[in-house]
């Protein structure tokens, strides 16, 4: 009769499946490697865009205080362009001026009378 020789046994060293929580963990720590590598890559592109930004905020506030410099020196060309006719028409017409004056005097009063005037509520 043949005889059984068993053979030594071979173990065979299983690993266990991850858990749940351990497979989370490590596509948390992926992700978050992705994440901050997609920074640390953008990082240069934000900074140029602020720079960009910074500039061009700059940029229109030079145009702005030019602009605002412009529109007040023309004011003031403007208003004395008026005042050098007003008197130049009070000298040539002097008491037309004076009659114009007091009218317009009248109305400004009669204006003002009865914006202050008390209405019912």
């Amino acid at each position: 009769m043949p005889v059984f020789h068993p053979q030594p046994s071979k173990r065979v060293h299983m690993t266990q499946a991850p858990s749940p929580q351990e497979k989370l963990a490590t596509v948390a720590a992926s992700i978050t490697g992705t994440l901050h590598d997609a920074a640390q890559d953008a990082k240069p592109v934000f900074e140029r865009t602020v720079d960009r930004l910074t500039d061009s905020i700059s940029d229109m506030a030079h145009h702005s205080r030019d602009a605002a410099v412009g529109a007040k020196k023309q004011l003031a060309q403007k208003t004395q362009e008026v005042t050098s006719t007003a008197e130049h028409y009070i000298h040539c017409a002097p008491f037309k001026s004076v009659l114009i004056a007091a009218g317009v005097g009248a109305v400004a009063a009669t204006l003002v009378g009865w914006l202050t005037r008390s209405r019912p509520h």
